[in-house]
């Protein structure tokens, strides 16, 4: 997603000179001849910075400072003076102006504080973002304890289906993304096939295949290494999948599932809600979750192998019991 800017200035000259350079300059620019029209804008488009004239028609642009440091503080405003408001652009800079451009505007430096301002919207987002998915991530970890209790673990255990579901559920919650899946590594074919997922029609589920060491999952699932892709289009080894367009955007996350050391499977991440791409502070987050998926998956294995033991164990009883009922009839025969 393009870093995007507003512009308020009921100066059709100067919206249209700072839109054709900023543009220039790769930013999504949206622009109003009001602050009304301004407010509107926000309140329907993602922005990342202003830029604010500082007298407009109806409701000034001090006033629309205070209802945007009202309303979304993170925001910088940068706003647009003239050389005879030297008092009014202090108070501005008091009401939490980021900083101050003067009319005519020197649009290479006007380059300059935009990108800083966008940077710093960014940084405080990024902020934001990590701070609520710690608090999804606490709330999951807890919901998923929930499920685990020992009057059911047997239960529980036998029917894993719930909680790798589950954890689907958590991970797509957490990092706020529409796609997730686990795929698992058939031994015999050496084939991954997705197990579980969410935001996939239920056609792409069942005919997903990819061969170990192919394509983005396959490869990963050989090298036993996590890869993130911040821009498919921008990557020389790997090409978009056959499945787009189900995928929105063109960032995605793979990590592998390891059980004793080996790869047993991989999770994959696409369509960041907000459009954006993935980083390493998501990939962090997912890579932990890989490991709770790896620690079930031990755990169901584990209990599989007690299930059987069990059985065998039952089955050896069961002949120890006939050879004891024959030795004691044959005993009886002999007596």
């Amino acid at each position: 997603m393009s870093d995007s800017v507003l512009v308020v200035d009921d100066e059709r000259l100067f919206r249209t000179l700072v839109t054709d350079h900023l543009t220039k300059e790769g930013y999504r620019v949206v622009a109003a001849a009001s602050g009304e029209e301004g407010l509107q804008t926000l309140a329907a488009e993602p922005v990342h910075a202003v830029l604010l004239d500082l007298v407009l028609p109806g409701v000034d642009g001090m006033e629309i400072l205070r209802q945007i440091k009202r309303d979304r503080p993170e925001l910088p405003v940068i706003m647009v003076t003239g050389h005879r408001t030297p008092q009014r652009a202090l108070s501005a800079v008091k009401d939490g102006a980021y900083d101050m451009v003067s009319k005519p505007v020197n649009l290479e430096e006007l380059t300059r504080i935009v990108g800083r301002a966008v940077l710093l919207a960014r940084t405080s987002q990024a902020k934001q973002r990590h701070q609520a998915q710690v608090e999804k991530l606490q709330t999951s970890a807890l919901s998923l304890t929930n499920l685990i209790r020992w009057d059911v673990l047997g239960e529980f255990l036998q029917d894993d289906q719930v909680l790798f579901q589950r954890v689907i559920d958590f991970i797509a919650d957490v990092l706020e993304v529409e796609i997730v899946s686990l795929m698992l590594v058939d031994e015999a074919t050496q084939t991954l096939r997705i197990a579980f997922a969410r935001g996939l029609a239920e056609d792409v589920v069942r005919n997903a295949r990819r061969k170990v060491g192919e394509g983005i999952a396959g490869r990963v699932a050989q090298k036993g290494e996590p890869l993130l892709i911040k821009d498919i289009r921008q990557e020389t080894t790997f090409s978009e999948s056959r499945f787009y367009p189900n995928y929105g955007t063109r960032s995605l996350m793979s990590v592998p599932v390891k059980v004793n050391g080996k790869t047993v499977g991989v999770l994959n991440a696409n369509n960041k809600r907000s459009g954006e791409s993935f980083d390493e502070y998501d990939m962090a987050v997912f890579a932990t979750f890989s490991c709770l998926v790896s620690l079930a998956l031990a755990n169901a294995q584990l209990f599989q192998q007690l299930t059987r033991s069990v059985e065998e164990l039952a089955q050896t009883n069961e002949e120890l019991r006939r050879a004891n009922r024959e030795l004691e009839k044959r005993l009886q025969q002999a007596g």
